[in-house]
């Protein structure tokens, strides 16, 4: 995608995809009274943007998307580290989409979509740590799971829907 204006209005419609299914439809798990794990497909947006737009255009998207979501259902106190992770969901799946070639092989997803999907659930228990005081080893196993649970369907729906947008000419 190379006009600025189908980029920014394609990161829109991301964005606001990423509100939906991040604040709306997701499913919360609580160990001990403390907010673990969110299941969502939220981040399968951001992924998609910093592979289609590139990682700069990806961190905007996972940042404005944070920013601009987390009014409509808050779920908590606001911190920005949440919104440095949701840019990083962004960021590297653009970064690695760069380094391979288009259309991404089956591989090259899977590993884009693991590294993605492990540096956030490693940065969000840092930041639930940080804020509610509970040891990090507490808190990762079970968000290490729902990753080793989540990593493949994300691999599906991300290769589905970029040979979608790639019949539809909105990908090059």
């Amino acid at each position: 995608m190379t006009n600025k204006t189908r980029k920014t209005a394609f990161a829109g419609m991301l964005i606001a995809l990423n509100i939906i299914l991040t604040r709306y439809f997701n499913y919360m798990v609580y160990i001990g009274g403390i907010q673990t794990v969110r299941l969502s497909f939220g981040e399968i947006p951001l992924m998609l943007s910093g592979m289609i737009l590139g990682p700069v255009y990806g961190a905007f998207t996972g940042a404005v998307a944070d920013l601009v979501g987390y009014p409509f259902n808050p779920q908590g106190a606001y911190f920005p580290g949440f919104t440095l992770t949701a840019a990083v969901s962004g960021f590297i799946p653009g970064l690695m989409g760069k380094w391979n070639k288009k259309p991404l092989s089956w591989q090259s997803l899977s590993l884009a979509v693991s590294i993605t999907t492990i540096v956030t659930s490693l940065m969000n228990t840092l930041w639930l740590k940080i804020l509610c005081g509970e040891a990090f080893a507490v808190l990762l196993p079970p968000r290490i799971l729902a990753a080793l649970i989540l990593i493949p369907i994300y691999v599906l729906v991300i290769k589905v829907l970029l040979n979608a947008f790639t019949k539809l000419n909105l990908v090059s």
